[in-house]
């Protein structure tokens, strides 16, 4: 079903910012899930748990800023990876994470040396620079949140930050956080969530966001029952060290198996990384039937200009086609993992099972539970190459990402797909 008028959906089913915040509550009253407690991080180290924020939080390294955003301490942040400041493609918290260096700083993110806020984002993309550690000991923050990785890949600068005596914590890379077919939590998304919540004091929103995996599983699961006939689909374009034509995939696509859509790619998925990986047109040919659906991710519709690629379209030329919400970009975008499910499901299954109404419904469902709201607060308008307006107040976060997708990328975050003889691919 083509989601001609989503947009316009959206902003009507909006009131105001308060009202997402306190839905987000009532949503999370009365407890769950307690977040589970571990003695060491994911870099083997003991927990250091912060005594207060009140000096804030450094986080730098993929991944940091989006789970200190989930628990909404975003506005404690002192200091973060130069990744969260210009790279809004494929990330949804960044449209609702306010780091306050991010507030104080002007509305570019050039990075230029004049820049205010410059010396408070990290001089590399998910990494730190001995200039980034003299910075983070003049802040003596609370806790510094990195990539359990940093140990083996900066030894040396997290040896001196420390030696100052400053708590750390380390999180892991996950790109699978739910259990193939049951959809339960994996063990490493509970102790991301566990670790994060002892460090930083969050033990109530530990246990929020557990049941937000719970709620959002469940949801889907119901709407599941609901398919009377399973059709299959492949989804290509996906993003991994940057953007990709349609060769791009994965063997185990986690929103197609959530909307009960049949992945015709098969085999193990080897997680080295994201899991994505190339695929030519002869792998696809040979398990596509007619009732394929082709998913075109937002992140790489653009790249469809290789002859693999447009090889891969032509396949797809008399299939049904869209476009969806990023899956993976810089970190896997879990509360995107859900708005892509349910995107898949209304366009394969329509009315039926969920209907265009219902689906905006449920995509400000998905960013109250993540973020406690679902209206973005995106502050950053100019950029190296392109400028993109800010949002009016009240603008939800779909239709921010959406804005900002047309002026970066050239192209929306959904809507039906159409394939030329040429493999070209044209959006309605």
């Amino acid at each position: 079903m083509v989601q001609k008028n989503l947009i316009i959906v959206i902003a009507v089913a909006a009131v105001i910012v308060v009202a997402g915040v306190a839905a987000f509550f009532l949503l999370n009253q009365g407890g769950g899930e307690k977040a589970p407690t571990y003695d060491t991080d994911f870099a083997g180290k003991p927990i250091e748990v912060a005594d207060n924020l009140d000096n804030g939080i450094v986080a730098v390294g993929q991944d940091t800023f989006r789970w200190v955003t989930y628990f909404g301490l975003a506005n404690k942040c002192v200091m973060v990876d130069q990744n969260d400041m210009t790279n809004y493609l494929g990330k949804a918290f960044m449209y609702n994470g306010r780091a306050l260096v991010d507030i104080e700083g002007g509305n570019s993110a050039t990075l230029a040396a004049d820049d205010p806020a410059r010396a408070y984002f990290t001089h590399a993309n998910c990494s730190i620079t001995s200039d980034d550690v003299r910075v983070i000991l003049e802040l003596k923050p609370s806790m510094v949140v990195v990539p359990a990785s940093f140990y083996t890949d900066v030894p040396n600068e997290m040896a001196a930050i420390e030696k100052a005596g400053i708590k750390t914590v380390a999180i892991g890379y996950i790109y699978t956080f739910l259990q193939k077919d049951t959809f339960e939590v994996t063990d490493d998304l509970k102790k991301q969530i566990g670790v994060l919540s002892q460090a930083l004091k969050q033990e109530k929103r530990g246990g929020e966001l557990l049941d937000a995996f719970k709620y959002l599983t469940n949801d889907l699961k119901d709407l599941r029952s609901k398919i009377t006939t399973t059709r299959t689909g492949y989804a290509g374009a996906l993003a991994y060290n940057g953007a990709h034509g349609l060769d791009s995939s994965i063997a185990y696509h986690m929103p197609m198996a959530l909307a009960g859509v049949d992945n015709i790619l098969t085999g193990t998925v080897d997680y080295e990384g994201s899991g994505v990986k190339t695929y030519n047109a002869a792998d696809i040919a040979q398990n596509m039937k007619n009732d394929t659906v082709l998913f075109i991710d937002a992140s790489g519709y653009a790249s469809n200009t290789t002859n693999e690629s447009k090889g891969i379209a032509k396949l797809f030329q008399d299939h049904d086609a869209y476009i969806v919400i990023a899956y993976i970009w810089t970190g896997i975008n879990l509360e995107d993992i859900f708005v892509q499910a349910y995107q898949i499901m209304n366009y394969v299954y329509g009315d039926s099972v969920l209907s265009e109404s219902q689906f905006a419904e449920k995509v400000n469902k998905v960013y109250d539970l993540f973020f406690g709201t679902h209206y973005t607060n995106r502050n950053i308008s100019v950029f190296k190459s392109y400028t993109v307006d800010l949002p009016a107040s009240g603008t939800p976060i779909f239709e921010d990402i959406n804005n900002f997708y047309m002026v970066a990328k050239k192209n929306p975050i959904h809507g039906e797909v159409t394939i030329n003889s040429e493999g070209e691919l044209s959006y309605n």
